[in-house]
């Protein structure tokens, strides 16, 4: 009861004096609202930087395995560095949830094609559809890609060499790998006019044609293990290296390491966090200004009500009713003054990440401290004025 009752005479004491009062949140407003500010604008930066670094939507921690040869000549050759008895043996390791070749986007590549007795390894264009200049037939569609057509578009430098004259390919069949497209379209072929120039794709076929009739090509270079959730990538990757250095199927002709995208986004995270941190404590020297300023209106408060602390004293209040009052007189002053101050913070921070394309990041921790800092500052600046108020001395007073 006594506490309410203290707690309703400091409110009445700063109701009495708005414009003092409104002067000296003013610091803790804009101090407060600098540090949130900041705070969520630094964290969402962070945030998405680390998502753009690792790629991936999931929370998922995906480690790449790669092998480093002894002989580079190793590099030159058709032999794959992983197998898929590697991918079997990794998904025996504790913590691994999946182990994979790391997936490629197709877009061309260079196949053998034959056309009655002829075979010539000819570059393949994958796409959605085309937009050629013809010289004979049609373009591929949408409509061939989404029902898995088997049409293709050839140049005319691949037609003239494999029927003689481009108008003779239309409605004739390639066939690549035991399958057979047929020839809608031909259009103008470009030869190439010096050794540094790159060559032009010579057949074109719907990209989820060639997907659903053979399957994509492994990346047998590399491997990527993901990580079970609640698993420790260290010591997963860790065991995962040893189980390789020892029944590994090329552990006779190279090394296996890791390249974690999980140490390099702690890394940077624990670099943009820092700036962070440090740039609100720069914005938090406010605050200590703003700390003063209330120290210094609660003097001016306790100097101004000698009478009253004088008369609440001869009615019977002890030093420690005056010094409790005196206390949350300043405690509730900054507290009003972070709560708006972190209202408009965090007003401030969205509308500047939206100006700069930056997601704002709020948590717990913003809302703990500007409770916490903006209540902490009038608790320690508040303590001196109360105390002096307190020890104010009734026969002084009544003289």
């Amino acid at each position: 009861m006594k506490f309410y009752v203290n707690w309703r005479s400091s409110l009445g004491s700063i109701k009495k004096n708005r414009k003092r009062s409104l002067l000296t949140m003013f610091g803790i407003i804009i101090g407060i609202a600098a540090v949130i500010a900041i705070l969520s604008l630094g964290r969402g930066f962070e945030k998405d930087t680390i998502k753009s670094l690792t790629n991936n939507d999931s929370d998922k921690v995906e480690i790449q395995i790669n092998f480093t040869p002894n002989n580079d000549g190793l590099y030159s050759s058709n032999l794959g560095f992983f197998s898929d008895r590697d991918i079997t043996l990794l998904k025996t390791v504790s913590g691994v949830e999946n182990v994979d070749y790391p997936q490629q986007e197709m877009s061309s590549i260079y196949k053998e094609i034959t056309i009655k007795d002829k075979q010539e390894s000819k570059q393949i264009e994958l796409v959605d559809a085309t937009e050629k200049e013809l010289l004979y037939g049609r373009n591929l569609t949408t409509l061939d890609n989404e029902t898995q057509n088997k049409v293709a578009l050839i140049d005319s430098i691949t037609a003239q060499g494999l029927f003689d004259a481009e108008n003779k390919a239309i409605g004739k069949g390639i066939e690549l790998n035991g399958q057979i497209f047929k020839i809608v379209g031909v259009y103008q072929g470009e030869e190439m006019t010096s050794m540094f120039s790159l060559p032009e794709s010579n057949i074109q076929l719907p990209k989820k044609t060639y997907t659903y009739y053979f399957e994509p090509e492994k990346n047998n270079y590399s491997l990527t293990m993901t990580i079970a959730s609640g698993g420790t990538p260290s010591e997963v990757t860790t065991e995962a290296i040893d189980l390789l250095k020892k029944d590994g199927s090329m552990h006779d002709f190279g090394e296996y390491q890791v390249f974690d995208t999980a140490m390099l986004t702690d890394g940077i995270g624990q670099i943009l966090s820092t700036i962070t941190y440090f740039i609100s404590a720069v914005a938090g020297i406010s605050l200590f200004i703003a700390g003063v300023g209330v120290m210094n209106m609660m003097y001016i408060s306790v100097s101004e009500r000698t009478k009253e602390i004088g008369i609440r004293r001869a009615l019977g209040a002890t030093r420690r009713s005056i010094k409790m009052q005196f206390l949350l007189e300043g405690m509730t002053l900054t507290l009003v003054g972070g709560i708006i101050g972190y209202i408009f913070g965090i007003l401030f921070a969205y509308a500047i990440g939206s100006l700069i394309d930056v997601s704002v990041s709020i948590d717990f921790f913003t809302v703990a401290l500007a409770i916490g800092v903006s209540s902490g500052i009038g608790l320690i600046f508040s303590v001196m004025p109360a105390s002096e108020a307190s020890k104010k001395d009734l026969i002084d007073i009544l003289r």
